[in-house]
This record gives structure tokens, C-alpha cells and sequence, in this order.
């Protein structure tokens, strides 16, 4: 058991400020835009609020989180040793949901990871690399942040603060052990996402939160519909400059070339995206040469 020091609250204040507040709002805005199929914005705003939870995990436990950008795979390999018993190594498709919606069914917690950050870098904020939405998604996303927004606490700190050690009448527990009891109270952060469970930011917020959120509703919710579809989307960029090569001509091949360097010159486009595409348009040159 860790004692928190002087500047503890003041430390609280500006992470919760910065970090969990703000990453509230994104896990709100992100299962909306799941629901009303702007998958884009779903990837993108799913990532950005893991990153700051996982952030806020280290910081709140005595870590630090400077070095991390982006970077969720990282920052979970990193936040995982924290508490491994409190985080799920597999996510499930819940019972009751049809299995044939979840293309992918249950998947390794670190799996999702990887793939969440794949769609939702922010790169692919403007499509680059496209995306796969599987109906599976929400429901892993949301028992992930259930799991990774709790560990946003001193884990070793008491749970009812110094001043109540000395009662007898009360469990001398760290948070971490309170939570292994799976107490409710031991979950709350005090934060935006508890107004929105309690009703406090209005009806339409909470039912964002909690309509088919498995971890978050109370057993009495009543649910309506969702949304679980699966789409793909090829990027533009693809059907651009990769796709016209395949036609083996030299018109197509000028056309394609023309439109690679016009892009070049005039996008930003990342490093590693130029090499892979470079590297796709001399196989697809070269496979349309053979045929």
C-alpha cells in the first residue's frame, strides 16, 4: 500500500482535466458515430480515447507518459503489468447477441488493440489505408475501455483514504483489491462518463452511452436498436493509383503514374504509406506485364 503524496489532488485535477474528461466525451462521440455509420470518426475517436485512458493509467500510478505519442499497442504493453488481474485477456461476444453478426467472434485483448490502432492511426483520419468495421467492435471496444478506465486510480492507495485506516469497521483494502471484489463504487472516477451514466448531461447522452454497453448498463436497462452491420471500404487511393495498373496498357499505366506523382507533390503523405504503395505499384506493373 502506497501513501499518496501532498500534491496528489492538484496531480488528479489536471489528469482527469486533460485526460479523462476528454477521453469520456471521445468514448461517447465514437459509439455514436458507430451507430450512424461514420466509421472513420468510430476508429479514429476509439483509438483516441484508449490512448488517453491508458496515459492517465500511468500517470495516476506513478509512471509517466511523454514518450508514448500515438502509440496504444505500446502504451497497453506498458499499462498491462499494472494490473494483468484486472484486465480481460479475451473479449467475448456477449451472450444473446447472434454469433453470425461477429465475423471474427472472440479475439485476444491485444489483437483488438493492434487492430484498433491499424484503423484508427491518425493517418487513416484521412483514409489512406481504408478499414474493415466488424459488428463485433463496439461491444469489444466497450468491454476494453470498462477494463482500462477503472485502472485510471492509485491502485495501490487505500480505498477510503488515510483518514479511515484506523477504523475497525472498515476493510483496510488498496483500491486494486476493492476492485478484485468487483464493488461498483470501486469504478468511479468521479468523472464526465458517471454524469452520463446518472442522467446528469441529459437523456440522449446517456443513451449513447449505455444503449447495448453490456459492461457499463445497469441489469435493468432496457435497450433499443443497434446498429452491428460490417462494412469494408477500399480507399480512394487504391482504386487511384493501384487499380489502373492492372490493366497492363501504357495509357493506364501513364494516367496512374501521372496521378502517383501529381499526389506526391501536392498531399502529405506518410513515409511508410509512399514505400508500401511504391512497392505495390512495381508488383502490379510487374503481374500485369505477365499476364
Amino acid at each position: 500500500m502506497r501513501h499518496l503524496d501532498a500534491l496528489y489532488p492538484c496531480k488528479h485535477s489536471i489528469i482527469d482535466e486533460l485526460f479523462i474528461k476528454t477521453a469520456d466525451d471521445n468514448y461517447l462521440v465514437a459509439r455514436w458515430c458507430f451507430n450512424y455509420g461514420m466509421d472513420v470518426d468510430f476508429f479514429w475517436l476509439a483509438a483516441h480515447c484508449l490512448e488517453k485512458y491508458l496515459k492517465a493509467a500511468l500517470l495516476l500510478n506513478e509512471r509517466p507518459a511523454k514518450a508514448y505519442g500515438h502509440d496504444i499497442e505500446k502504451l497497453y504493453a506498458d499499462v498491462f503489468p499494472l494490473a494483468p488481474e484486472l484486465l480481460p485477456t479475451i473479449l467475448k461476444v456477449p451472450e444473446g447477441l447472434p454469433p453470425a453478426l461477429f465475423s471474427l467472434g472472440d479475439e485476444p485483448i491485444e489483437k483488438f488493440v493492434k487492430r484498433l490502432y491499424f484503423y484508427g492511426q491518425p493517418d487513416n483520419r484521412y483514409l489512406f489505408i481504408g478499414y474493415i468495421r466488424r459488428g463485433s467492435d463496439l461491444v469489444k471496444l466497450d468491454q476494453l475501455i470498462f477494463s482500462v478506465r477503472r485502472l485510471c486510480q492509485p491502485l495501490e492507495a487505500h480505498f477510503l483514504g488515510e483518514c479511515l485506516k484506523s477504523r475497525t469497521d472498515i476493510p483496510n483494502e488498496t483500491r486494486r483489491e476493492r476492485m478484485l471484489k468487483d464493488d461498483p463504487s470501486s469504478r468511479n472516477l468521479y468523472s464526465n462518463l458517471e454524469k452520463v451514466i446518472s442522467g446528469e448531461r441529459g437523456k440522449l447522452l446517456q443513451r449513447v452511452l449505455l444503449n447495448w454497453n453490456f459492461p457499463f448498463a445497469p441489469l435493468d436497462y432496457r435497450h433499443g436498436r443497434m446498429d452491428y452491420g460490417h462494412r469494408l471500404v477500399n480507399p480512394v487511393l487504391v482504386r487511384r493509383f493501384l487499380d489502373p495498373l492492372d490493366a497492363g496498357t501504357p495509357e493506364s499505366d501513364k494516367h496512374a503514374d501521372e496521378l502517383w506523382a501529381w499526389a506526391n507533390e501536392n498531399i502529405y503523405l506518410p513515409r511508410e504509406f509512399v514505400r508500401t504503395f511504391e512497392a505495390a505499384r512495381n508488383k502490379r506493373k510487374a503481374n500485369a506485364k505477365g499476364k
